[in-house]
């Protein structure tokens, strides 16, 4: 049952390199001695199957069985008596070895050559076997069986106190602190139920933005695998790894999987990355023991504030405007579509098919305003997702097929330059469909300048009179009744007429959280 719950045997090279070595009095050692009853189970063993049910891969065992088999209510030992359990263990030929204490360890006697041997399999006799007139062997002891009762009667485990708050895992970006507690108030004794609900809870902490020029923290984790490799032929060369994104399916994004710099070559180093860790740039979501968990623009896990469309955090998409259009002129070679201006933000653009194609025959491109090809340049065509960091803006790319031709802006960053999409068309006779969305803010709204066959934008000049200010909302109340729990409250960018604005300083953002210590509970 531990193999197929994932166990390795407590002198595995996995356990002892996580765990050191162990000792031999448990279930999982490979060669079995007498079982240490009341801590069976050792710390490797421990800990995997704990996160193996963490995990979620124990789900299976909830479903419901079809009937209800109960075993038998008399003890294993009332069947198998001492003698019948040396014969199951070694042989027909066998009895138990006299003088000895079966309850404690099951010795076993053969005649062999006119001398009687004893061996054994380090293991106690069995519950309920018969050591003597009137007992039985329980929990390793040879008690009076009118004890059986008091031996054998469960009770139920509760839950103890929650403990304390631990390590965050991150200084500085929104990490994440577990606090556990235990079913050993009391624990559960004799086949009593276990405690259900939830042993561990976790919360956001260090939500403080990291600094401007700070690295991912995805590729902190990656460049602390840089290092020489050898190749087949035993040459060493220095390898950089930098975090791959493109390409990596959505229940794997919180695996740490790195790419050498340069090359396509990919490893997947860790199943779960540091908790904190974003699943995909500038998203709004954090992996936790390996699962992605949502989180507000504020960083804090269960907090409802998200960025509007002008990518305003908490904002109500007032301080921009959106300009949308479309593109179906036949062309040749490289055309312009449309001029995304600095100040950009929720960018979108898609080619879609028109009604007698069975197949693109453009492909889409994007370019800096100084000709620099950012995809699908000098007629070379990318067929795989390519994610793109120009800048602080994060643009994805579908990669071109028969079936999908899209451009994203990821996050909410706004663009720090101006951005030419194009469309590369191989056969003029063919019109394109290319549609297109962003928002600007107010301000530039009227300054947008779009090539396009169809389009349309409007916007109206809101004149800055001041400097934007962080403006902050009153402390709601503590979210927990008892124990640590958190005071919460807006925090929004302000201009001088108390409308949504953006040009903020992140670094002057005062904090949206702080704890408030209650009573225990």
């Amino acid at each position: 049952i531990g193999h197929l719950l994932g166990l390795s045997h407590d002198d595995s090279k996995f356990c002892e390199e996580n765990f050191g070595s162990m000792e031999d009095k448990r279930l999982m050692s490979s060669i079995l001695t007498s079982i240490d009853a009341s801590k069976p189970w050792s710390k490797c063993t421990s800990a995997t199957i704990t996160e193996f049910f963490d995990d979620g891969h124990g789900n299976c065992l909830l479903d419901q069985p079809r009937k209800q088999i109960l075993g038998p209510e008399e003890l294993p030992g009332q069947t198998y008596d001492a003698i019948r359990q040396c014969k199951l263990a070694f042989g027909p030929e066998y009895t138990v070895c006299p003088g000895m204490d079966v309850c404690s360890r099951l010795w076993c006697a053969v005649v062999r050559q006119g001398q009687m041997v004893c061996l054994t399999k380090k293991l106690p006799a069995v519950e309920g076997t018969p050591c003597g007139k009137g007992r039985i062997c329980l929990q390793g002891k040879c008690v009076d069986k009118t004890k059986k009762k008091y031996y054998s009667a469960s009770s139920h485990g509760n839950w103890g106190s929650w403990g304390p708050w631990g390590q965050c895992s991150r200084t500085c970006g929104g990490g994440v602190q577990f606090a556990y507690r235990h079913c050993n108030n009391p624990a559960p004794r004799n086949n009593g139920r276990y405690c259900t609900g939830k042993r561990a809870i976790y919360r956001s902490c260090n939500v403080t933005p990291c600094p401007a020029n700070a690295k991912s923290f995805r590729q902190e984790q990656c460049e602390a695998r840089n290092g020489y490799q050898s190749d087949t032929k035993g040459v060493q060369t220095f390898v950089e790894w930098v975090p791959k994104y493109a390409g990596v399916l959505p229940g794997d994004v919180c695996k740490l999987t790195c790419r050498a710099k340069g090359t396509g070559y990919y490893v997947v180093f860790s199943q779960k990355v540091t908790d904190g860790t974003e699943c995909r740039p500038y998203s709004n979501s954090v992996c936790v023991r390996g699962k992605c968990i949502r989180t507000g623009c504020d960083g804090i896990i269960g907090s409802k504030l998200q960025y509007d469309k002008c990518g305003v955090c908490g904002g109500d998409n007032s301080s921009c405007t959106k300009v949308m259009g479309t593109f179906t002129k036949k062309s040749k070679g490289y055309t312009d579509v449309v001029k995304i201006p600095e100040g950009a933000t929720h960018i979108k653009v898609r080619q879609f098919k028109t009604k007698d194609q069975s197949r693109f025959t453009a492909y889409l491109a994007l370019k800096k305003k100084n000709g620099e090809y950012l995809v699908n340049g000098k007629y070379m065509i990318s067929t795989s997702e390519t994610i793109i960091d120009i800048n602080g803006t994060v643009m994805n790319y579908s990669g071109w097929s028969h079936k999908d031709d899209f451009l994203h802006a990821m996050g909410h960053s706004a663009t720090k330059e101006v951005l030419i999409v194009q469309i590369l068309a191989t056969d003029p006779t063919q019109p394109v469909d290319v549609r297109y969305s962003f928002f600007v803010p107010k301000k530039q709204g009227q300054m947008t300048n779009s090539v396009t066959s169809s389009g349309s934008s409007s916007s109206k000049v809101t004149p800055q009179l001041m400097q934007p200010r962080w403006v902050t909302g009153p402390w709601l109340s503590c979210s927990r009744t008892c124990d640590t729990g958190w005071h919460t409250r807006t925090v929004q960018c302000k201009d001088g007429h108390g409308k949504l604005a953006k040009g903020c300083l992140l670094s002057q953002r005062p904090s949206a959280f702080k704890q408030c210590l209650l009573k225990k509970c």
